[in-house]
């Protein structure tokens, strides 16, 4: 399946010189890799990641902790972004998990510190549209646009502040959840 491409290959690499490897494993092999997670050192290689159409699932603010993730940065999603590569932002933790929209807020703040740009829309697609394109989900959900699955989230503000909360959601086009009932 994986070879056939029926099976998408999303593998587990910190480094960078690790992924440059898989990346030619893969070619060699004839397979794709659709995302890196954990993916700390994809800075160091982002042009060859977007050349090969790779996503980077990373966490917004977390390295060091580990030798794998010594060399990680702040600004990894900022450089990916720059050099047009596919940025997820992740979590394996249950509290970060549950405020993705204020980590890849954080990470849009690191590299907005560098004076790399990265609208609002773009942010949010770090945790919308790009999790589903590392997916393979991406023209069925991901983003709202007619025809695909969307859960709908409406915040009181602003969805990457941490001031705001959310105020209805809907799922499946039914009312979920409503601040004010």
């Amino acid at each position: 399946g994986v070879l056939n491409g029926e099976i998408l290959v999303h593998m587990h690499c910190y480094r960078a010189d690790e992924m440059a490897q898989i990346i030619d494993i893969s070619k060699e092999f004839g397979y794709k890799v659709t995302p890196f997670h954990h993916a700390d050192e994809s800075y160091k290689i982002g042009e060859l990641l977007a050349e090969n159409d790779i996503c980077s699932a990373m966490w917004a603010d977390w390295y060091g902790f580990k030798m794998e993730a010594y060399d990680g940065i702040l600004e990894n999603a900022a450089f990916l972004h720059q050099s047009g590569a596919c940025v997820v932002i992740h979590s394996d933790d249950e509290n970060d998990i549950q405020r993705l929209n204020q980590e890849a807020a954080k990470a849009q703040a690191a590299g907005r510190r560098l004076g790399i740009e990265i609208s609002d829309a773009t942010t949010i697609g770090w945790i919308t549209l790009n999790a589903a394109k590392a997916m393979g989900i991406d023209a069925m959900t991901g983003s709202l646009e007619e025809g695909k699955m969307a859960d709908v989230v409406l915040w009181n503000g602003d969805p990457l502040s941490v001031y705001s909360r959310p105020e209805k959601v809907w799922v499946d086009g039914a009312l979920m959840y409503d601040m004010m009932d």
